[in-house]
């Protein structure tokens, strides 16, 4: 990816501006800079239109296990969403393992593989909270995506602080398997996208089991990750079937069904999967993916 790289100062901050080519050739703008948080900075992406008087949407991108928020970094500016569209992107990194792991304290069932005490909704919370501080952020406009882990771990953030979280898409992750475990206090628009033929994070619910001991912890299907959101919703809990996609290469013709819960539900909050068929772990996104997921969630603020 070619790019023109020049720094300026705004309000006493550094700021490295990216001109990156987009798909259609043409040159698109963000800027790139950082927000210092308890675990070190955390990489920002923003419109170089931004100004505080126009509150934009935030999105806070988190990786699967083992990823980091510097690659998640780059997936975002490799598409011309962030200009075009006027968001925030915030992509941190999960705590490190005995092994050098990435991971998010997501659920019980993945993937906190050594037990450990690490809170990471209060560390999404703090780090959210710190960017709101700083810039000028719509608070009915925080998303939260998620893949594999990072998925889990946006369950969880809706789950807690349902409140704060207008929109959560998890891709190729799961809810909590007991529902008891989450509580929302207020409807959150969800989306699950899922590929049946998923060998890690089984599409009919599975199990994965911990680093310190034999057990094995199930995990929830994506139908019922997505079924319980539109229960939490005061949806009708008969879906309808949508349109097909087609939002991965690797698969031919509109691969992916729909089916929606949005019928009688509360604030208008609704709950969606996405069925990619064939679909494995890690299928390989086309450009439809990147437009519609990012159009998803900034077409479900929170509704009051």
């Amino acid at each position: 990816m070619r790019s023109i790289i020049f720094l300026s100062w705004v309000a006493g901050v550094m700021f490295t501006a990216i001109w990156p080519f987009g798909s259609n050739g043409v040159a698109l703008a963000q800027t790139q800079t950082t927000i210092d948080t308890s675990r070190g900075e955390v990489t920002l992406l923003i419109p170089t239109t931004y100004v505080s008087e126009d509150p934009l949407p935030l999105v806070v991108s988190l990786h699967g296990f083992r990823g980091s928020g510097d690659h998640y970094a780059q997936y975002w500016l490799s598409h011309d969403q962030i200009e075009k569209k006027r968001f925030v992107v915030s992509t941190p990194t999960g705590t490190l393992d005995s092994k050098g792991r990435s991971f998010w304290n997501a659920t019980d069932a993945c993937c906190n593989k050594e037990g450990s005490d690490v809170d990471d909704v209060a560390y999404i919370l703090s780090l959210i909270e710190a960017i709101q501080a700083q810039y000028s952020i719509d608070p009915n406009r925080i998303h939260i995506t998620g893949y594999s882990n990072g998925g889990f771990m946006a369950h969880r953030m809706a789950c807690e602080h349902a409140d704060k979280i207008a929109s959560i898409i998890s891709v190729a992750g799961a809810g909590f398997d007991d529902p008891a475990n989450c509580q929302p206090s207020q409807p959150v628009h969800v989306l699950q996208i899922h590929g049946t033929d998923d060998a890690i994070i089984g599409y009919g619910g599975g199990y994965l089991q911990s680093d310190t001991s034999a057990e094995y912890i199930r995990h929830p299907s994506a139908l019922e990750s997505v079924a319980f959101w539109a229960k939490n919703n005061g949806c009708s809990l008969t879906p309808t079937s949508q349109p097909g996609l087609d939002i991965t290469d690797a698969i031919e013709g509109a691969e992916t069904t729909v089916l929606r819960y949005h019928r009688q539900c509360s604030r208008s909050t609704i709950a969606e999967l996405w069925s990619t068929h064939e679909g494995t772990h890690s299928p390989r996104a086309n450009t439809a993916f990147h437009e519609l997921t990012v159009d998803w969630l900034l077409q479900h603020p929170k509704n009051q």
